[in-house]
């Protein structure tokens, strides 16, 4: 499958694109929404090692 030319005219995102994207910023917020109760808690180490992990593996996909 060869991805499609940005300089096509009348480009738009196809409902797979969006779809990924919806998928990432809630799992960012996700992740961050978890991280605001660790802090929240106290437990800040905890919270920003758990964050850094679940962020690098939505950044990574």
């Amino acid at each position: 499958m060869r991805p499609r030319s940005p300089h096509e005219q009348g480009r738009t995102a196809s409902t797979l694109e969006l779809v990924f994207d919806l998928v990432f910023a809630v799992a960012v917020s996700n992740a961050s929404s978890n991280l605001h109760h660790a802090i929240a808690e106290g437990h800040l180490a905890d919270g920003l090692a758990h964050y850094g992990i679940v962020f690098f593996g939505i950044w990574w996909a």
